[in-house]
């Protein structure tokens, strides 16, 4: 049997080769053509009923705040799951929105039962439920939306298999439809926000106290407690160990740190931070956005990530709890404990994007056919290489 084998050569050096099938039988399904009806796969299939002109004007006009409202439908091989669910759909995303494929927030005119996993039915850690949710998101995968559109779920889908003490999403691929015209491959996932987080632990919105830090390090109070939030951040401000070890769950806050940092996320921790309390509980942090992991600077030392730049408050709140004895004696033996595992190693973490590969390959040929991101299925196969190449490399330098 023929093959092709791509090697990604990087500064002549040979970091992997991995053979494809050159006689690998998939059936490019014209997405012109392509209807709920017609499509064959596996993957669970949505079809959104919206009206047509309201969707284009929100559509185009993404950076405004535009809701409408519509109806779900989705399928499996053929069954209705989900029939004719009242919803309402907005664009979601910053940088991403700007993508000529958008993400679609949706979000159920009642909280949807979830029980029997019809909508979502992923790995989950113990210590979550999925049995009722608020909203979700239709992900267009973000930065990583011209690459391999498996980055982000894939790195969740570690932290998960490693049983992390860590909130985070969950997705599911999924095709989807808008008035029965192939809308594109997107990640259904669950929310990191207030409704996200209230619906993983069975609470209210109401309970849910959240704030995020955007660029810059800018702290923007979201839901709940604003006065404890204020207090929070005073108390890094001050350096006040005392009061921040009560204030947040530690052992969230060790695998959290260590996760982020041993992957090598750039984006993170002056951005892309949430951290949330439930009534009078302790504050934990969301595992979100790791379109950027392993991208650059990739023989930086974890300190090196958390530390950059010195001055936002997830950064300061981490070495004042680091220069305490005994919380630095348990991180360092957390850390020691997962690299000795291999919980988080390159060959778990590529059988996983693996996995993901395998699920969407008969349908990204006719994916890529319409939005030509990546240019060519060669680029997307090139692509997942080089996503598990730099993982490998930056497990090495940590090592």
């Amino acid at each position: 049997m023929k093959q092709v084998i791509y090697c990604l050569l990087i500064a002549g050096l040979i970091f992997g080769c991995t053979s494809y099938d050159d006689n690998l039988k998939i059936n490019v399904q014209d997405y012109k053509t392509l209807t709920i009806e017609n499509i064959d796969t596996n993957l669970k299939v949505a079809n959104l009923i919206l009206n047509q002109s309201e969707f284009e004007k929100m559509y185009t006009n993404y950076t405004e705040d535009i809701e409408i409202e519509g109806v779900l439908n989705l399928y499996k091989n053929g069954v209705t799951l989900i029939e004719d669910e009242i919803i309402e759909v907005e664009i979601k995303g910053t940088f991403s929105a700007g993508l000529e494929l958008k993400s679609l927030g949706i979000k159920f005119d009642d909280t949807y039962n979830n029980e029997e996993r019809k909508l979502i039915d992923p790995q989950m850690l113990p210590f979550h439920s999925l049995d009722r949710i608020k909203a979700f998101r239709f992900r267009n995968s973000g930065s990583d939306f011209e690459n391999t559109m498996l980055k982000d779920m894939s790195y969740t889908k570690l932290a998960i298999n490693a049983s992390l003490n860590l909130d985070l999403m969950y997705a599911e691929q999924t095709v989807v439809f808008v008035n029965n015209k192939f809308l594109g491959l997107m990640n259904l996932r669950t929310e990191a926000n207030t409704n996200g987080m209230s619906r993983l632990y069975g609470v209210g919105k109401s309970d849910i106290t959240l704030a995020k830090i955007l660029e810059g390090g800018i702290v923007e109070k979201k839901d709940g407690d604003f006065d404890r939030i204020d207090d929070f951040i005073a108390a890094i401000d001050n350096e006040d160990y005392s009061y921040l070890s009560n204030e947040i769950d530690i052992d969230n806050f060790i695998d959290y740190m260590i996760f982020e940092s041993y992957i090598g996320n750039r984006d993170w921790p002056k951005n892309n931070v949430r951290f949330f309390a439930i009534n009078d509980g302790p504050f934990r942090f969301v595992l979100f956005d790791l379109d950027l992991v392993a991208t650059q600077e990739i023989d930086s030392s974890p300190m090196s990530f958390i530390n950059n730049p010195i001055g936002n408050p997830i950064t300061d709140l981490f070495n004042i709890m680091y220069s305490n004895e005994d919380f630095r004696q348990m991180y360092d033996a957390r850390f020691q404990y997962l690299i000795n595992s291999t919980l988080l190693s390159s060959a778990r973490f590529n059988e996983v994007v693996t996995e993901y590969k395998n699920n969407i390959e008969h349908i990204m040929p006719t994916h890529i056919n319409k939005y030509n991101a990546p240019e060519t299925f060669t680029d997307w196969y090139l692509n997942i290489d080089h996503l598990k190449n730099n993982f490998k490399a930056r497990e090495n330098y940590v090592l």
